[in-house]
């Protein structure tokens, strides 16, 4: 009914005024009509308070008389004027009554109706506030983008500056080859001071921001590739759900979901690709790779050590035989990625450069808070004593991988794949293996034994044998088999890991 008024509010008010204003002309017709209906009702026309003083004097006249018939008769028309009197009364005391209370009625149900109405007016005034506050929001998106876009239009300014620098080491680079150096031989030490104070200066100089990519249109992403070809024609696939992990058009933009600085990932592409890679020097300097996004495919023997790289994307990179010791690679994200024979563990004092001093430290960490290894390929890997809170694992290869004293509390391996990688040592507080893929029955007792006392609990976890398609299944396989040929579990039984559910109280 409340939702039918407010609905309906305009027909139901116009009832009721249609109701009262037939009561009004009914209540007319009863005061014009008022004598012929009272004399069929009542056999009396009028019946005012003096018109009792007559009979009752014949009746007291014609008892006294000893007249009984006419007494009778007097006492007769006395009471008819009697009963037709209060019959008036009380009818018309139950009329006003109920007139009064039909329109204290209307009135009240009229105010209802009214609410009602209001109320649907407000609810249509919320949608449109709704509506108003989504425009508003896709407003500040615009502007938002607009402030991003100008951002990276000032810092992309440095962009001549960059290719500048690389023409001064090409030059400096031939000219070494020229007096008779060899190319392995050749490294920053045989730049000039003022080459060298350039590529410090541009570092600094280059800020992070967010620019315009297209959706699902990475070269190197091949399953992007195919799900946006696929796009155009979902018919023919058998599961078009496939096309929902990320097959937006490669025609549609959107800026990148956080800052980066592509000068900054361009300086490296310059530096190793001009066989510059031992980057220490330039740390020593004052050079800062933060946020640096790395677009070269492939990255050997890049030696970062000490290097500042918080925020940088190696994303889609073959990093072989790459040296991170002691750098700074706090948010780093190195998805996606095949890394092998690479370094990022902590380096012993006597390791570190003279260009930088050890102190009373035994070792100088290094730091990975929050870095991203999600879908990469992992192998041969040294990450000995890291400080690496909540590092993400997720859908990832780990493949002989050394963790040995690494603080990794947080870490998630949701859904990556494990094999044979050493945790000796390492503090594995709130580490997260849900869906993780092992080879060995006893992993989760090794791994309690081997772990930092008291930081792996295994009662938590199960492992349930699965199928040799599971294994075959997963995201990182074919990877997997291409990078690292001793890990190919072809036939070997494997197991999956699950949450132990703990029983309600």
């Amino acid at each position: 009914m409340p939702g039918f008024l407010s609905d309906h509010g305009s027909v139901v008010l116009g009832i009721i005024l249609g109701a009262l204003l037939f009561v009004l002309v009914i209540l007319s017709l009863v005061f014009v009509f008022r004598q012929p209906l009272w004399r069929w009702m009542f056999r009396r026309t009028e019946v005012e308070v003096t018109r009792f003083a007559g009979p009752l004097a014949d009746v007291a006249r014609y008892a006294a008389g000893q007249k009984v018939e006419e007494a009778t008769n007097a006492a007769r028309d006395f009471a008819e004027i009697a009963l037709a009197r209060y019959a008036w009364v009380s009818s018309r005391r139950w009329l006003v009554a109920s007139i009064t209370g039909l329109i204290a009625a209307m009135a009240a149900l009229a105010g209802s109706a009214l609410l009602f109405e209001q109320n649907k007016l407000l609810r249509a005034q919320s949608v449109l506030l709704v509506e108003q506050n989504q425009r508003i929001d896709f407003q500040n998106s615009l502007i938002d983008t607009q402030i991003q876009l100008a951002e990276a239009e000032r810092s992309a300014q440095i962009g001549p500056e960059v290719v500048e620098i690389g023409a001064l080491i090409g030059a400096e680079r031939q000219a070494f080859l020229d007096s008779g150096g060899k190319i392995e031989s050749f490294g920053l030490s045989d730049l000039s001071s003022s080459t060298r104070g350039r590529i410090v200066a541009a570092s600094l100089v280059a800020r992070p921001y967010r620019y315009l990519a297209p959706s699902n249109a990475n070269p190197r992403d091949a399953d992007g590739l195919i799900r946006t070809a696929l796009a155009h024609r979902p018919d023919a696939l058998a599961n078009p759900e496939i096309l929902d992990q990320g097959a937006a058009g490669a025609d549609n933009e959107r800026l990148v979901d956080r800052s980066v600085s592509p000068e900054r990932g361009d300086l490296l592409t310059m530096l190793t690709a001009n066989s510059l890679l031992e980057t220490e020097m330039l740390t020593a300097l004052g050079a800062d790779f933060s946020f640096a996004e790395f677009r070269r495919e492939l990255a050997g023997g890049l030696s970062m050590q000490h290097a500042r790289l918080a925020f940088a994307d190696f994303s889609w990179t073959r990093m072989v035989g790459c040296r991170f010791g002691a750098a700074q690679l706090d948010h780093a994200r190195i998805e996606n990625a095949v890394v092998r024979d690479s370094e990022f563990s902590s380096l012993a004092a006597r390791d570190v450069s003279e260009l930088f001093a050890a102190g009373d430290f035994e070792y100088l960490p290094t730091s990975m808070a929050g870095i991203s290894f999600r879908g990469s390929v992992i192998h041969k890997t040294g990450l000995a004593r890291v400080n690496a809170i909540a590092p993400v694992f997720d859908g990832a290869v780990v493949a002989m991988v050394d963790f040995t004293g690494a603080s990794i509390a947080g870490a998630s391996f949701r859904d990556a794949m494990i094999i044979n990688s050493s945790f000796e040592g390492a503090s594995l507080l709130s580490m997260d293996l849900e869906g993780a893929i092992v080879f060995d029955q006893t992993f989760l007792q090794t791994l309690a034994q081997t772990a930092m006392p008291g930081s792996f609990v295994p009662e938590r976890w199960s492992l349930a044998a699965i199928a040799a398609g599971e294994v075959a299944d997963h995201p990182r396989y074919i990877e997997m088999t291409n990078h690292v040929p001793e890990a190919a579990y072809a036939g070997v039984q494997a197991w999956r890991i699950s949450r132990v559910e703990l029983a309600a109280d």
